[in-house]
């Protein structure tokens, strides 16, 4: 299998608290010669992948609370750090072989930051465990864009919640493609039995995703 590499980004907003966390990219480990084996039955969802205290990828933690040890483990990674990302791994018993990885935003409050959203393309939103899920197609020319969420109004038993995206001046160029977490047990005004409203600023207007608190 090729060897991960880990892309750390951090930026922020007039000088004020970064938006950015983690960006995790794997290779497929699938060879390219006849002799290869076929590729296995992947499993393919959101995990947190956790190093240990010598920079390895030590185990894959899925949003249903599943922990497995990484069977193929890689160093060279900060110690003892949780990244978010979609993973494709193949289980077997209490461990698993990591076959690829996308990394995604791990969503913080950006409350206080004094922009407006700008727009995106919005691919699908869901929930799974404590996290509520963002595939997300932005327009790149290349440039550093932001992401954080912002806490609108709590009424009536919902929270309005909207994706704090901006473009940084970024220009409107190519399609890619971008997976964002919002972890729900950051927001500490929900109660049991409340509901969720994420607004999100698209191209055709703002849409609304509704998810309650169990």
């Amino acid at each position: 299998m090729k060897r991960p590499n880990i892309l750390l980004l951090s930026g922020g907003i007039k000088g004020k608290l970064p938006l950015f966390l983690f960006f995790v990219l794997f290779s497929s480990c699938k060879g390219g010669d006849d002799t290869s084996e076929p590729y296995p039955n992947v499993v393919t969802e959101f995990a947190m992948i956790k190093t240990n205290d010598s920079g390895m990828l030590a185990e894959l933690t899925t949003d249903d609370e599943r922990t497995y040890t990484i069977s193929n483990p890689q160093d060279g990674y900060d110690k003892n750090v949780m990244y978010r990302a979609v993973c494709g791994y193949v289980p077997d018993g209490q461990t698993a072989t990591l076959y690829h990885a996308t990394g995604a935003y791990l969503l913080h409050d950006s409350t206080k930051l004094s922009y407006e959203p700008d727009a995106i393309k919005v691919v699908s939103v869901w929930k799974s465990g404590r996290y509520i899920n963002m595939q997300l197609s932005p327009l790149t020319q290349g440039g550093i864009q932001y992401w954080g969420y912002r806490i609108d109004s709590v009424h009536d038993r919902t929270a309005h919640i909207t994706l704090h995206h901006c473009q940084n001046h970024d220009p409107l160029s190519y399609m890619q493609t971008v997976y964002a977490s919002l972890p729900m047990d950051s927001l500490k005004t929900i109660s049991a039995g409340d509901s969720i409203a994420l607004h999100i600023k698209t191209f055709n207007g703002e849409q609304v995703w509704t998810f309650q608190e169990p």
